[in-house]
């Protein structure tokens, strides 16, 4: 079976705040490269930090503070994708690998999207309660982690007593999740949630007030209540 071929875009993310702060500040998001695989992209960030570090050298300018971290987004390519990524990972500003969706937001040659079996426990990074930075379009915010992605063994256990239910209706049992499904659940200081993708949620760098840190841990009480 001949392998489908991929390209990969590397986007760097900056802040855009000039002294950025919790509980939540602007960033912006540019390409900065397209390659042929993910080697070779992952090497495209280590060049440009290297670059930047050069720059610095030179110029005595703090560009390497301007970097908030960077995403590499797989598409099929000669496939019409709708910039429906077949994989995204996310880095820190220093280069290093954290987190990856898998899952294909792609639908494949029958229609249908690729199913989400559930995320290991192995490969989630964050728990209920660990405070997490989310990015957004243009805007990254504290947020407090409410819910995790559902393991292998919840989604299983998920398709058993929906089944049940269909089977007591004489229906057929077609349900599946998909890559929206491989997101965590998160809450602002205002107790607004959102669904972000791993690939979204980054460790929190700066100082965190006592504060907002206690407004964070009652709106995630007040869900597990």
């Amino acid at each position: 079976m001949k392998k489908e071929k991929s390209i990969f875009e590397l986007f760097l993310i900056e802040y855009r705040d000039e002294k950025p702060k919790y509980p939540s500040f602007r960033v912006s998001r540019r390409r900065i490269g397209i390659f042929s695989s993910l080697v070779k992209a992952e090497r495209g960030i280590n060049k440009y930090i290297k670059e930047q570090k050069h720059y610095e050298k030179l110029h005595n300018d703090n560009r390497l503070q301007g970097i908030f971290g960077f995403l590499i987004k797989e598409f099929s390519f000669d496939e019409p994708s709708w910039f429906h990524p077949k994989n995204q990972r996310n880095y820190l500003s220093d280069g290093s690998f954290w987190d990856e969706n898998p899952v294909s937001e792609m639908v494949n040659k029958d229609g249908d999207l690729e199913e989400f079996l559930g995320r290991p426990a192995d490969k989630i990074r964050f728990q209920i309660g660990d405070l997490v930075e989310v990015f957004g379009y243009d805007t990254v915010t504290l947020d407090i982690v409410g819910m995790l992605p559902p393991t292998p063994e919840e989604v299983q256990q998920l398709h058993e007593n929906n089944r049940k239910r269909y089977e007591e209706r004489h229906e057929n049992y077609n349900f599946k999740l998909d890559s929206s499904d491989d997101c965590y659940y998160t809450l602002d200081h205002y107790g607004d949630h959102g669904h972000p993708y791993a690939v979204h949620l980054f460790p929190p760098r700066f100082p965190v007030s006592d504060k907002l840190r206690k407004k964070l841990e009652k709106v995630v009480n007040e869900v597990h209540k």
